[in-house]
């Protein structure tokens, strides 16, 4: 099936063909004298028609080139070593608060004053922080399949599970383009609260698409949300039953501070058979990413990109042929 590179050009046949529609009509036919031995002669209108027919063909075919016409050459799929991931990263309104922390401060560039084209000092936020986080943890995962979702109050998909992660690269670089609302991880729930979370969406989407033995879900968060008793088991039984584990990559003072109001997310974290890595501390990352690094590897199928190929020549030949044609009738 051919495919249009720039589709939006094809507007311009109808454009065209509606003008040369009106110019044929208002063409002004003049009288020629009559002598005897033309008063007989037949008169072809198709013929009399080819001129415009031509022309009309012209400009349609030189539109359709214009719009780059591609041919899709056959998908092929092959067989990796791999481990499967989905990166969660808080982008809720707690997360544009300035970071304390030192390590973490420094970790971003922090510590050296940065400001923007007008001046303006640049603050350097939570998000900022988690941002940096993803960009040291996703080049250490070559082989393996990250998909990427972005949460506050409910759970955003930015992209599945690819193998490209320069792909995944450029959109971390879109984050902190936006933050605001509350923060939910383990929506919804039955309550009434129907609002999905990136510990369910993750889940969900490994069960649609994972197919690594090794599935992980990673945190990268400020952990201040909560988690209630039963929907934590509930999770826990659904990572459990799929293999799933969860590792955090912990932002901001909570986790430096191991306070109250990340331990929810960290007891699912360590039941889950993963652990919290708090972003800032060299050592500590270095050892987590290790330990991920040893988890078992398994065959995964996957589709490699389609290749298009151009065709828009052809249509320029077929258009000068019709050009030919039309400047010999």
């Amino acid at each position: 099936m051919i495919h249009f590179m720039s589709p939006y050009l094809l507007a311009l046949i109808p454009i065209v063909l509606g003008m040369l529609f009106v110019a044929t009509r208002r063409r002004k036919s003049y009288g020629h004298t009559q002598v005897d031995s033309q008063k007989n002669l037949r008169t072809l209108s198709l013929i009399s028609k080819v001129p415009v027919l031509c022309l009309a063909g012209f400009l349609t075919l030189l539109c359709l080139a214009m719009a780059r016409p591609t041919l899709p050459e056959a998908r092929s799929t092959k067989v990796i070593e791999s481990r499967d991931f989905m990166i969660a990263v808080d982008v809720s309104g707690s997360m544009d608060t300035d970071i304390a922390d030192p390590n973490q401060k420094a970790m971003a560039g922090g510590n050296t004053p940065q400001t923007d084209a007008d001046g303006k000092p640049i603050k350097t936020t939570r998000l900022t922080v988690a941002r940096k986080a993803i960009e040291q943890f996703v080049p250490t995962r070559q082989g393996d399949r990250i998909g990427l979702i972005y949460f506050d109050d409910e759970a955003y998909f930015s992209w599945p599970l690819t193998t490209d992660l320069n792909l995944i690269s450029e959109r971390n670089l879109l984050t902190g383009k936006y933050t605001g609302g509350g923060t939910n991880f383990d929506g919804p729930d039955e309550a009434g609260f129907t609002k999905m979370g990136p510990l369910q969406a993750s889940i969900n989407h490994y069960k649609e698409l994972g197919q690594a033995k090794t599935k992980v879900i990673i945190m990268v968060t400020d952990g201040e949300a909560s988690i209630k008793p039963e929907r934590l088991q509930q999770l826990l039984d659904q990572l459990k039953a799929d293999n799933i584990k969860v590792y955090v990559l912990g932002v901001a003072e909570g986790w430096v501070n191991n306070s109250s109001s990340t331990q929810d997310l960290r007891k699912l974290s360590e039941l889950s058979g993963g652990k919290v890595l708090v972003v800032g501390d060299a050592s500590a990352m270095q050892a987590g990413f290790d330990e991920i690094n040893k988890l078992e590897k398994s065959s995964v199928e996957v589709e490699t990109t389609p290749f298009f190929r151009d065709i828009y020549e052809y249509f320029v030949i077929a258009a000068l042929l019709l050009a030919l044609i039309f400047a010999v009738t």
